[in-house]
């Protein structure tokens, strides 16, 4: 918001002189007020083009709060939404972003759960609350499901007006940059939660972004004692070994299944987690898990892959997938506040909004060894 300052300049009336006042224009008034209540918005087309735009600052509607938000987490999914890669429910124009922190401006009609101030973070889910799956608390997989920075209007904007119901406050001695960092954090949690592990287990966690960085401590801390961690990077093996790997691996230079089954004497892994949504990722959590192990698809793929079923029947694997973090929300806070969690390494870079076209090319291009990034608006 600019700051209008008046200057008055007084100067002596002269008895000899009409004085004209003139007054100020209607035009310059609505101008002022329409400046004051603008805000920038970054919009998306889905063939590639990006642009930011003036917006009129939205209103909340009954149960509805206005937010103004601090900041905003660039995934991975978000690049895929600028080339129409997303799902296939995507609305376009579409102001992206999904990783959320905000603070509380306004409240609609009805809202009692939060209060201006509040500092929140987003779990996007729009849902009917009427269908099975919102009846047996899978809203994330409603019938008639809506989300905020797919088929609502996302974060990369200054202020935006959300369901209450979609906002979480969250305590101060939870930074605004581990707030835009519970999406990625809860989605892989959320995928633990489906199966079991036990504290001499050894764990696999395939793709060191941040849904694998999380991963390896995430498994930590659900007291899994050997976590190996494999990837294409070296630089992000090495945040993996800060973060509590015990053995990182090169896919590069060494097969990841072979390596796997050496390092636990020829069992295989407990629980395998995937976290990569590349390349044949999925095919070696099969071959590196042991007979009746688990394995957890965290990662969203950009088309359909082939698997060998035979390594699912033959050692009667469990194969479960996760997708959202909306019922993991609270435990993620609590597990940054514990210090069980750690953005370290993870989040690299911030950006102002004015600067979206360099943040996004800095993650599209992997360039500054970014892992995540995030924008100020």
């Amino acid at each position: 918001m600019r700051n209008y300052r008046c200057h008055v300049h007084t100067h002596p009336l002269r008895t000899n002189h009409t004085l004209s006042v003139m007054p100020l224009g209607d035009t310059l008034i609505t101008r002022m007020l329409d400046n004051q209540n603008a805000m920038q918005a970054v919009v998306i087309d889905g063939e590639g083009s990006i642009w930011d735009e003036d917006r009129p600052r939205p209103e909340p509607e009954p149960g509805e709060a206005l937010v103004r938000v601090s900041a905003v987490g660039i995934c991975g999914s978000d690049i895929g939404l600028m080339e129409g890669e997303g799902p296939p429910w995507t609305d376009y124009p579409l102001v992206p972003g999904h990783e959320v922190c905000a603070e509380v401006v306004e409240l609609g009609e009805g809202v009692e759960d939060l209060n201006v101030g509040d500092r929140v973070a987003l779990h996007g889910f729009v849902y009917c609350g009427t269908c099975t799956a919102c009846r047996e608390g899978r809203y994330y997989q409603c019938d008639d499901l809506k989300e905020v920075g797919f088929t609502i209007d996302g974060g990369y904007r200054e202020y935006a007006a959300l369901p209450a119901y979609t906002l979480t406050p969250i305590p101060d001695d939870v930074s605004d940059l581990e707030a835009t960092q519970i999406d990625s954090a809860g989605c892989t949690l959320h995928g633990l939660q489906r199966v079991s592990t036990s504290f001499d287990d050894t764990g696999v966690v395939l793709g060191p972004g941040s849904l694998g960085l999380y991963g390896v401590q995430l498994l930590r801390a659900q007291g899994v004692k050997d976590v190996i961690l494999t990837g294409t990077r070296e630089e992000r093996l090495e945040i993996g070994e800060h973060h509590g790997a015990s053995l990182t691996i090169n896919v590069r230079e060494e097969d990841p299944v072979e390596r796997i089954l050496e390092y636990t004497d020829g069992k295989g892994a407990d629980i395998c987690v995937e976290a990569a949504g590349a390349g044949d990722v999925v095919n070696t959590c099969l071959k590196a898990t042991r007979k009746r192990g688990n394995v957890v698809l965290t990662g969203v793929f950009g088309g359909m892959k082939e698997i060998d079923p035979n390594d699912i029947v033959s050692k009667e694997l469990q194969v479960v997938g996760g997708v959202t973090a909306s019922h993991t929300v609270d435990q993620v806070i609590d597990l940054f506040r514990r210090g069980d969690l750690s953005i370290d390494g993870i989040v690299t870079h911030e950006f102002d909004l004015a600067e979206y076209e360099t943040a996004i090319e800095t993650v599209r291009e992997r360039r500054d060894g970014v892992v995540k990034a995030v924008l100020r608006p």
